[in-house]
Order: C-alpha cells, then structure tokens, then sequence
C-alpha cells in the first residue's frame, strides 16, 4: 500500500507544479531556440551556434511530452489511493506491484473473476492483467473493482476496462443480463447463437436505453423493477465508458465498464489538484454506492421472500491466472484482428490470384489450345492451381466467419440448456 504522504494532496499539488513549470520550460526553450537556430548561420562558429541552439529545441520538443507522462505515471500510482482516502470501506491496490495480493482479491468471495467466464459480459478468456483494484465492504457489501485486461490463450486482448463484482445475500435463481440497446439490428447480431433470450422490460419507457437477457423470465422481471432500472441508468451514465453492462448471477452483482481507464488525463496538468481531485473522488464513490444500493435493494427482496434451500453456483468459478505488468502493445483489439484476421486473408488473397491465373489460363487453354507436348501437363497444372484456390478461399472465409462469429459477442458464450 501507498503511505500516507505519499498520497497528501499538498504533496501531489507540488509534484504536479513541479512538472506543470518543468514541461512549460522544455516547451518555451523549444519554442524559443529553433526559429534562432534556423536564423544564425553563414560561417563555421555560427554554425556551431546554430546547432547548440537546434539541438537545445529538439532536447526541449522531446522533454515536455516525457515530462507530462511522467507525471502521469506518477499520479496514476497515488491518485485511487488520494481519491478514496476518506473511505474506510474502500481500499485501493495497486496491483502491479502486489501481484499475489491482486490473485487473492481476485479469486475471493467478493470478487471471483472466474464468475465472469460464463456471464454474457465478456467473450472467454483465459488470462487477465490488473492495474488497479478498489475492493472493500460498504454497508456491508463485499465488492471488488479492478482496472482490467482479459486475454485471451493466445494473449490477443478480448476486453479493456473495469470489471465490479458485489456480493449479494444469497443466492437468486437464474441469470438475467443488462445491456445497452444497439438497435434493432445490432441487437439481433448480439443475441444470434446464443443460449439466453430475451427479457422484455417491465417499462416501456427503458426499452430503448436497455435491453434484457436470460433464462429465467420470472427472475429477471422480479429484479428489474421500474426503480431497479433508474439505478441501472445512473450507474449507466455515471460510468461514462464505451459500454455498460451488468449481469445478476448466482450471488453476485456483476458490472463490466468497457474502455473505462483509471488514468489521469495529460491536460490535468494545467489544474490545481483541490479543483478535481474531490470530483474525482465522488465520481469514483458512485461506482461504488450505486451498485451497492442495488444489491442493498436485491437483499431486501430477498429478506421478504420465502426462504428457499441454498443451492451452489450454476458456474465453477476457478481461478484466472494473471500477467505481471502492463497489456502489451500488440494485445491490443488492433493487433487481436491483424493476428487472427491476417493469415486468413493470406490465405483468401494467396487462393484468389493462383485461383485466378489457373482460371485464366484454363480459358486460354479452351479457347487457343495448349502445345500437344505439354497438353497434359499444363492442364494439370491448372487443375491443381484451381483446386488450390478454391481450398484456400474457403479456408480463409471460413477463419475470417469464425472471428466474426466471436469478435465481441459475449452472449454468444452462454450456451443453450
């Protein structure tokens, strides 16, 4: 854990003036020495001159940017521990120094990332790497949320953001998922293949923000009531990620904030800590109060109704081994498409131009004639160039379909009863 004065914010507002004026320097002295660099000049010493002045612009373009990723890098260690330091129920861990710790969190009763597997949040993965975790238990709910990457076997990155786990009570029946509407065509793609179907809303008034899913149509109307939905929408526009999700499964309320990023933006530089660092942390607060008056509501329901025989997760959550360090560059969503996409494009461009030329001389050969000498031969080789084409076409189509088929569709996952 961070020390305490590591995380003053008399101490954070120093470091960032510190590297606010150090930038601004680098910058000035950039902007200041390369139009006198590029006017002296005209004999050998001027030259030199020129060059120290050149070399000083070039030095201060390169510093300012290092400067400012440098502080970020030094606030992104201390920022979650500043922000949630008035919080006794929310703890922060930074999980790329405390690995065995991250695995422990991560593999608990408040948050099991295994339970993800088999949610309809993510597509299956095998591997994770954590940068940060806030996990704690407020007003009695064991939580956890960590900044995540999921990998899959061969280290591709299948989702980037923040997955939240909150521990309900006991166990409900069922699972019932939450999504964002994608449109009438884009939710029918979502859906395709998979073993959950959906849940219409009991207020119209939703059905254009979300869109339901499960298994259980009794359960998930009896969780998601009109006040349940109005929660769901302010967690929904509080995340401000690139996709909201969440699933009730099991004994667990489970969020996902795709391309949600614990970071501290660069322009951040320019503002005093005491104008956003509170926001900040109220707006971090949310991401935990929200979820956590949900499962506060789900309890309650729970403790009305009749008492049923406990019965064990549908799902065995088994540990996900985790990566030390940062995701790779190549891991990335680009790099997952180039390495699973790329061979089969290989594959549809190498069949299509011996394909094409064995077709083109097959013409050739019916129109004109090949030499009688080399009649069988050359036919042979067109049979083999077509035969060819058409195996390595389809191979790459059907590569090609497959990524398609998987290319960030986590209800496809869930398999049918």
């Amino acid at each position: 854990m961070t020390s305490a004065a590591a995380v003053d914010s008399a101490f954070l507002e120093r470091r960032r003036r510190l590297a606010f004026r150090a930038s601004c320097i680098s910058l000035a002295t950039a902007l200041i020495c390369w139009p006198i660099g590029m006017a002296v000049g005209g004999t050998e010493s001027r030259d030199t001159v020129a060059g120290a002045f050149l070399m000083a612009a070039i030095v201060g373009l390169i510093a300012a940017p290092w400067i400012v990723r440098a502080w970020q890098g030094f606030m992104r260690r201390r920022m979650l521990t500043a922000a949630v330091a008035g919080r006794t129920d929310i703890r922060h861990l930074d999980a790329q120094r405390n690995q065995s710790g991250s695995q422990a969190i991560l593999g608990s009763d408040a948050f099991a990332l295994g339970a993800f597997r088999d949610s309809g949040l993510v597509e299956a993965f095998q591997t994770a790497t954590v940068t940060h975790i806030l996990t704690g238990e407020a007003r009695g709910v064991p939580f956890g949320l960590a900044e995540i990457a999921l990998l899959d076997a061969k280290g591709y990155r299948l989702f980037g953001g923040v997955l939240g786990s909150f521990r309900l009570a006991r166990s409900r029946p069922g699972l019932t998922i939450v999504m964002r509407d994608r449109g009438m065509v884009g939710n029918l793609l979502d859906r395709a293949g998979s073993g959950v179907e959906r849940l219409t809303l009991e207020d119209p008034a939703f059905e254009g923000i979300f869109e339901v899913y499960g298994d259980d149509q009794v359960s998930g109307r009896v969780i998601l009531t009109t006040t349940m939905l109005e929660r769901l929408k302010a967690l929904d526009e509080l995340g401000h990620a690139h996709g909201f999700a969440c699933a009730f499964r099991d004994d667990r309320l489970l969020v996902a904030f795709r391309g949600m990023a614990w970071r501290c933006p660069a322009w951040r530089i320019v503002q005093p800590m005491d104008r956003w660092l509170q926001v900040y942390a109220q707006w971090l607060a949310g991401l935990v109060d929200l979820p956590v008056e949900i499962v506060e509501t789900l309890n309650l329901k729970a403790a009305g109704a009749p008492q049923a025989a406990s019965t064990p997760p549908r799902h065995a959550d088994a540990a996900v081994p985790l990566r030390g360090g940062t995701p790779e560059v190549f891991s990335s969503a680009l790099w997952r498409l180039v390495g699973e996409g790329g061979m089969a494009l290989i594959y549809v461009a190498s069949g299509t131009i011996f394909g094409g030329v064995a077709l083109f001389a097959g013409r050739y050969g019916i129109t004109a004639g090949f030499p009688s000498q080399l009649f069988w031969y050359l036919w042979g080789l067109v049979t083999v160039g077509i035969l060819y084409g058409t195996y390595a076409v389809s191979l790459g189509v059907r590569d090609l379909a497959r990524l398609a088929w998987r290319w960030n569709a986590p209800l496809r996952t869930l398999e049918r009863p």
